[in-house]
């Protein structure tokens, strides 16, 4: 999974953050990308199909913000998506589950009333 190392929104940063070491112990892979925002949605099915948009995955993103995704059923275009972010990660840094035990007491404080707010952000 990448994702952008600096959010625009700080309360957005937070909240993920609180899902990250679930994440990790399932076995995801984060890394944290360093030249800027991302804000696409990438997913690549068996090679084949590519999913990819701005949507998040959430009620707010369907029911509110009208956000959408684009699914395409062509392994070229999979296979390309696919390439872009393997050249996104050599501009990334691996997120493990040590870099998450280093934050702060009161990070972990505000990242947790975050959380409780992430259906609204």
């Amino acid at each position: 999974m990448l994702v952008p190392r600096h959010i625009d929104k700080k309360s957005v940063s937070y909240a993920s953050r609180t899902y990250y070491g679930e994440l990790i112990e399932a076995g995801v892979q984060i890394y944290q990308y360093n030249k800027g925002m991302l804000h696409a949605k990438l997913m690549i099915i068996d090679e084949e199909i590519a999913e990819v948009g701005a949507a998040n995955y959430d009620m707010r993103s369907f029911r509110l913000n009208y956000e959408v995704c684009q699914v395409v059923y062509s392994a070229d275009v999979a296979r390309e998506l696919t390439e872009q972010f393997e050249r996104d990660l050599t501009d990334s840094v691996p997120l493990g589950i040590e870099d998450l035990l280093q934050r702060s007491q009161t990070e972990r404080i505000i990242e947790q009333g975050a959380r409780l707010l992430s259906p609204l952000l």
